[in-house]
Protein backbone atom coordinates (compact mmCIF):
# COMPACT_ATOMS: atom_id res chain seq x y z
CA UNK A 1 0.00 0.00 0.00
CA UNK A 2 1.46 3.34 -1.10
CA UNK A 3 2.20 5.19 2.14
CA UNK A 4 3.50 8.65 2.95
CA UNK A 5 4.94 9.31 6.39
CA UNK A 6 4.93 12.71 8.10
CA UNK A 7 7.21 13.20 11.09
CA UNK A 8 10.10 15.14 12.57
CA UNK A 9 10.65 14.59 16.30
CA UNK A 10 12.81 11.73 17.60
CA UNK A 11 9.73 9.77 18.62
CA UNK A 12 8.61 9.77 14.96
CA UNK A 13 11.57 7.62 13.98
CA UNK A 14 10.35 4.40 15.58
CA UNK A 15 6.97 4.83 13.88
CA UNK A 16 8.65 5.22 10.50
CA UNK A 17 10.76 2.13 11.15
CA UNK A 18 7.81 -0.18 11.83
CA UNK A 19 6.00 1.11 8.75
CA UNK A 20 9.05 0.64 6.55
CA UNK A 21 9.75 -2.84 7.89
CA UNK A 22 6.18 -4.07 7.36
CA UNK A 23 5.62 -5.68 3.95
CA UNK A 24 2.04 -4.39 3.68
CA UNK A 25 3.07 -0.73 3.67
CA UNK A 26 5.27 0.72 0.93
CA UNK A 27 6.66 4.00 2.25
CA UNK A 28 7.04 5.95 -1.00
CA UNK A 29 7.88 9.31 0.56
CA UNK A 30 8.73 10.97 3.86
CA UNK A 31 7.74 14.57 4.56
CA UNK A 32 9.71 16.21 7.34
CA UNK A 33 10.76 19.71 8.37
CA UNK A 34 13.90 21.30 6.87
CA UNK A 35 17.35 20.80 8.40
CA UNK A 36 17.93 22.99 11.45
CA UNK A 37 21.07 24.68 12.82
CA UNK A 38 22.47 22.77 15.79
CA UNK A 39 25.26 23.41 18.30
CA UNK A 40 27.64 26.30 18.76
CA UNK A 41 28.62 26.30 15.11
CA UNK A 42 24.94 26.21 14.10
CA UNK A 43 25.58 23.45 11.60
CA UNK A 44 22.53 22.53 9.53
CA UNK A 45 21.48 19.09 10.73
CA UNK A 46 18.73 16.80 9.37
CA UNK A 47 16.14 15.20 11.63
CA UNK A 48 16.60 11.56 12.62
CA UNK A 49 13.60 10.79 10.44
CA UNK A 50 15.31 12.27 7.39
CA UNK A 51 18.56 10.43 8.13
CA UNK A 52 16.75 7.10 8.31
CA UNK A 53 14.79 7.76 5.12
CA UNK A 54 17.90 8.65 3.13
CA UNK A 55 19.76 5.61 4.49
CA UNK A 56 16.93 3.42 3.18
CA UNK A 57 16.51 5.21 -0.17
CA UNK A 58 13.13 6.69 0.73
CA UNK A 59 12.51 10.04 -1.01
CA UNK A 60 12.41 13.00 1.40
CA UNK A 61 10.40 16.18 0.83
CA UNK A 62 10.40 19.50 2.68
CA UNK A 63 7.06 21.16 1.97
CA UNK A 64 8.11 24.32 3.86
CA UNK A 65 4.47 24.83 4.91
CA UNK A 66 3.45 25.63 1.32
CA UNK A 67 0.14 24.24 0.07
CA UNK A 68 1.38 23.91 -3.50
CA UNK A 69 4.23 21.67 -2.34
CA UNK A 70 1.80 19.31 -0.64
CA UNK A 71 -0.22 19.12 -3.87
CA UNK A 72 2.92 18.25 -5.84
CA UNK A 73 3.62 15.40 -3.42
CA UNK A 74 0.13 14.01 -4.00
CA UNK A 75 0.50 14.22 -7.77
CA UNK A 76 3.86 12.47 -7.71
CA UNK A 77 3.39 9.77 -5.08
CA UNK A 78 -0.39 9.17 -5.06
CA UNK A 79 -0.63 7.83 -1.48
CA UNK A 80 -3.36 5.42 -0.44
CA UNK A 81 -2.73 6.18 3.22
CA UNK A 82 -0.74 8.78 5.18
CA UNK A 83 0.65 8.23 8.67
CA UNK A 84 1.73 11.12 10.89
CA UNK A 85 3.60 11.31 14.21
CA UNK A 86 4.99 14.51 15.74
CA UNK A 87 5.28 16.36 12.43
CA UNK A 88 5.00 19.98 13.54
CA UNK A 89 3.25 21.55 10.54
CA UNK A 90 -0.37 22.26 9.63
CA UNK A 91 -1.40 20.02 6.73
CA UNK A 92 -3.79 21.50 4.11
CA UNK A 93 -7.29 20.05 3.64
CA UNK A 94 -6.56 18.99 0.06
CA UNK A 95 -3.81 16.71 1.33
CA UNK A 96 -5.93 15.31 4.17
CA UNK A 97 -8.80 14.45 1.81
CA UNK A 98 -6.72 12.67 -0.85
CA UNK A 99 -5.72 9.21 0.52
CA UNK A 100 -8.35 6.46 0.18
CA UNK A 101 -7.76 5.37 3.77
CA UNK A 102 -7.18 8.84 5.15
CA UNK A 103 -4.39 10.54 7.03
CA UNK A 104 -3.76 8.76 10.33
CA UNK A 105 -2.25 10.57 13.30
CA UNK A 106 -0.78 9.14 16.51
CA UNK A 107 -1.44 11.36 19.53
CA UNK A 108 -0.15 10.69 23.04
CA UNK A 109 -3.27 11.26 25.13
CA UNK A 110 -6.71 9.78 25.65
CA UNK A 111 -8.57 12.12 23.33
CA UNK A 112 -10.48 14.38 23.53
CA UNK A 113 -8.44 15.19 26.64
CA UNK A 114 -5.18 17.08 26.07
CA UNK A 115 -5.47 18.06 22.44
CA UNK A 116 -2.35 19.96 21.46
CA UNK A 117 1.43 19.90 21.51
CA UNK A 118 2.40 18.83 25.04
CA UNK A 119 -0.03 16.16 26.29
CA UNK A 120 2.54 14.08 28.16
CA UNK A 121 3.93 16.98 30.17
CA UNK A 122 0.43 18.24 30.95
CA UNK A 123 -0.78 14.83 32.10
CA UNK A 124 2.14 14.60 34.54
CA UNK A 125 1.65 18.17 35.76
CA UNK A 126 -2.04 17.52 36.40
CA UNK A 127 -1.34 14.34 38.35
CA UNK A 128 -3.23 12.08 35.94
CA UNK A 129 -3.13 8.37 36.75
CA UNK A 130 -3.25 7.27 33.12
CA UNK A 131 -2.70 8.51 29.60
CA UNK A 132 -2.64 6.70 26.30
CA UNK A 133 -2.19 6.52 22.56
CA UNK A 134 -4.99 7.77 20.32
CA UNK A 135 -4.79 6.54 16.73
CA UNK A 136 -7.05 8.88 14.82
CA UNK A 137 -8.02 10.39 11.50
CA UNK A 138 -6.52 13.81 10.89
CA UNK A 139 -8.86 16.74 10.29
CA UNK A 140 -8.50 20.49 9.88
CA UNK A 141 -9.15 21.04 13.59
CA UNK A 142 -6.48 20.51 16.23
CA UNK A 143 -6.55 16.80 17.14
CA UNK A 144 -10.31 16.76 16.50
CA UNK A 145 -10.49 13.83 14.07
CA UNK A 146 -12.43 10.61 14.53
CA UNK A 147 -10.81 7.93 16.70
CA UNK A 148 -9.82 4.54 15.32
CA UNK A 149 -8.46 3.09 18.56
CA UNK A 150 -7.21 4.16 21.98
CA UNK A 151 -4.62 2.26 23.99
CA UNK A 152 -4.32 3.26 27.65
CA UNK A 153 -1.11 3.43 29.66
CA UNK A 154 -0.73 3.86 33.41
CA UNK A 155 1.37 6.80 34.61
CA UNK A 156 3.81 5.66 37.26
CA UNK A 157 4.57 7.80 40.31
CA UNK A 158 8.16 8.34 39.20
CA UNK A 159 7.47 8.80 35.49
CA UNK A 160 9.16 11.75 33.81
CA UNK A 161 8.36 13.25 30.44
CA UNK A 162 11.18 11.08 29.07
CA UNK A 163 10.30 7.72 30.65
CA UNK A 164 6.60 7.98 29.88
CA UNK A 165 7.25 9.13 26.32
CA UNK A 166 9.67 6.25 25.72
CA UNK A 167 7.08 3.77 26.95
CA UNK A 168 4.38 5.25 24.71
CA UNK A 169 6.72 5.17 21.72
CA UNK A 170 7.48 1.50 22.36
CA UNK A 171 3.80 0.67 22.73
CA UNK A 172 3.06 2.51 19.48
CA UNK A 173 5.45 0.23 17.62
CA UNK A 174 3.46 -2.74 18.95
CA UNK A 175 -0.08 -1.53 18.22
CA UNK A 176 0.19 0.67 15.12
CA UNK A 177 0.53 -1.93 12.36
CA UNK A 178 -2.31 -4.19 13.59
CA UNK A 179 -4.55 -1.13 13.93
CA UNK A 180 -3.75 0.16 10.44
CA UNK A 181 -4.26 -3.28 8.91
CA UNK A 182 -7.64 -3.64 10.64
CA UNK A 183 -8.65 -0.16 9.47
CA UNK A 184 -7.76 -0.89 5.86
CA UNK A 185 -9.58 -4.24 6.06
CA UNK A 186 -12.74 -2.48 7.25
CA UNK A 187 -12.67 -4.12 10.68
CA UNK A 188 -12.60 -0.78 12.56
CA UNK A 189 -15.36 1.82 12.65
CA UNK A 190 -14.13 5.30 13.50
CA UNK A 191 -15.79 7.11 16.40
CA UNK A 192 -16.36 10.85 16.65
CA UNK A 193 -14.83 12.67 19.60
CA UNK A 194 -16.98 14.37 22.21
CA UNK A 195 -15.94 17.96 21.59
CA UNK A 196 -17.68 19.21 24.72
CA UNK A 197 -15.22 17.11 26.79
CA UNK A 198 -12.11 18.42 25.04
CA UNK A 199 -9.21 20.01 26.89
CA UNK A 200 -6.12 21.61 25.36
CA UNK A 201 -2.42 21.98 26.06
CA UNK A 202 -0.09 24.43 24.37
CA UNK A 203 3.64 24.51 23.74
CA UNK A 204 3.81 28.00 25.28
CA UNK A 205 2.80 26.45 28.63
CA UNK A 206 6.09 24.55 28.69
CA UNK A 207 8.51 27.46 28.95
CA UNK A 208 11.47 28.55 31.05
CA UNK A 209 9.27 31.16 32.70
CA UNK A 210 6.65 28.58 33.69
CA UNK A 211 9.36 26.23 34.96
CA UNK A 212 10.19 28.55 37.86
CA UNK A 213 9.05 27.04 41.15
CA UNK A 214 6.69 29.16 43.24
CA UNK A 215 7.35 27.83 46.73
CA UNK A 216 4.67 29.90 48.45
CA UNK A 217 1.86 29.12 46.03
CA UNK A 218 2.53 25.57 44.84
CA UNK A 219 1.96 22.45 46.89
CA UNK A 220 4.85 20.00 47.38
CA UNK A 221 3.19 17.56 44.98
CA UNK A 222 2.80 20.21 42.28
CA UNK A 223 6.50 21.05 42.56
CA UNK A 224 7.55 17.41 42.37
CA UNK A 225 5.40 16.95 39.26
CA UNK A 226 7.03 19.99 37.68
CA UNK A 227 10.44 18.40 38.07
CA UNK A 228 9.26 15.23 36.33
CA UNK A 229 7.28 16.99 33.59
CA UNK A 230 9.96 19.50 32.60
CA UNK A 231 12.64 16.92 31.75
CA UNK A 232 14.60 17.27 29.45
CA UNK A 233 13.44 20.87 28.87
CA UNK A 234 12.99 23.50 30.22
CA UNK A 235 13.98 22.00 33.63
CA UNK A 236 12.32 23.13 36.87
CA UNK A 237 14.34 25.87 38.57
CA UNK A 238 14.45 28.29 41.46
CA UNK A 239 16.67 31.08 42.78
CA UNK A 240 18.76 30.30 45.83
CA UNK A 241 18.34 32.59 48.87
CA UNK A 242 20.72 35.55 49.24
CA UNK A 243 21.90 34.51 52.72
CA UNK A 244 23.99 31.61 51.38
CA UNK A 245 27.72 31.74 50.63
CA UNK A 246 28.92 33.66 47.59
CA UNK A 247 29.13 30.51 45.47
CA UNK A 248 25.37 30.04 45.72
CA UNK A 249 23.61 33.21 46.88
CA UNK A 250 21.06 34.50 44.38
CA UNK A 251 21.98 31.94 41.74
CA UNK A 252 19.64 29.77 39.70
CA UNK A 253 19.50 26.10 40.59
CA UNK A 254 18.01 23.66 38.07
CA UNK A 255 16.47 20.51 39.53
CA UNK A 256 16.71 17.41 37.34
CA UNK A 257 15.58 14.77 39.81
CA UNK A 258 13.75 15.06 43.12
CA UNK A 259 11.40 13.33 45.51
CA UNK A 260 9.15 14.30 48.39
CA UNK A 261 10.24 13.19 51.85
CA UNK A 262 8.65 13.50 55.28
CA UNK A 263 11.29 15.73 56.82
CA UNK A 264 9.77 18.50 58.97
CA UNK A 265 11.16 22.02 58.66
CA UNK A 266 10.49 25.39 60.23
CA UNK A 267 12.27 27.17 57.38
CA UNK A 268 10.48 29.39 54.89
CA UNK A 269 9.29 27.74 51.67
CA UNK A 270 12.15 27.70 49.14
CA UNK A 271 14.98 27.68 51.68
CA UNK A 272 17.62 25.02 51.12
CA UNK A 273 19.05 22.93 53.96
CA UNK A 274 20.78 19.62 54.67
CA UNK A 275 19.50 16.77 56.82
CA UNK A 276 21.17 13.38 57.27
CA UNK A 277 23.09 13.65 54.00
CA UNK A 278 20.09 14.87 52.04
CA UNK A 279 19.83 18.20 50.20
CA UNK A 280 16.36 19.55 50.89
CA UNK A 281 14.10 22.48 50.13
CA UNK A 282 11.42 23.55 52.58
CA UNK A 283 7.91 23.65 51.11
CA UNK A 284 4.65 25.31 52.18
CA UNK A 285 3.84 22.07 54.03
CA UNK A 286 5.99 22.14 57.20
CA UNK A 287 5.96 18.32 57.34
CA UNK A 288 7.16 17.70 53.77
CA UNK A 289 10.42 18.68 52.08
CA UNK A 290 11.65 18.35 48.50
CA UNK A 291 14.77 16.21 48.31
CA UNK A 292 16.94 17.18 45.34
CA UNK A 293 18.83 14.18 44.01
CA UNK A 294 20.34 15.69 40.88
CA UNK A 295 20.73 19.42 40.27
CA UNK A 296 22.89 22.14 38.77
CA UNK A 297 23.78 25.53 40.19
CA UNK A 298 24.30 28.36 37.75
CA UNK A 299 27.87 28.40 36.44
CA UNK A 300 28.66 24.90 37.70
CA UNK A 301 28.35 21.32 36.53
CA UNK A 302 25.44 19.05 37.32
CA UNK A 303 25.92 17.40 40.71
CA UNK A 304 24.40 15.10 43.32
CA UNK A 305 23.81 15.38 47.06
CA UNK A 306 27.07 13.79 48.21
CA UNK A 307 29.37 15.81 45.97
CA UNK A 308 27.48 19.00 46.72
CA UNK A 309 27.66 18.54 50.50
CA UNK A 310 31.36 17.73 50.26
CA UNK A 311 31.92 20.89 48.22
CA UNK A 312 30.26 24.30 48.05
CA UNK A 313 27.22 23.12 50.01
CA UNK A 314 29.08 21.94 53.09
CA UNK A 315 27.86 24.85 55.22
CA UNK A 316 24.16 24.97 54.33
Amino acid sequence: MRTIFLGTAWESLETLKVLHEDSFFDVVCVITTPDKPVGRKQKLTPSEVKKYALEHDIPVVHTEKKKENYIKVLEKYKPEIVVCKAFGEIVPKEFLDYPKYGCINIHFSILPKYRGAVPIQKAILDGEEETGISIMLMSEGLDEGDILKIFKEKIREDDTNITLRERLVKKTTEVLIPTLRDWVAGDITSVKQKNDEATYCWQKDISKENAQINWKMQTPKQIERMVRAFIPWPIAWTILPSNLNKNMAGKIIKIFRAELVKVPSEKDPGEIFANDGKVLFATKDPLVSLRTLEFQIEGRNKTNERDFLNGIGRDI
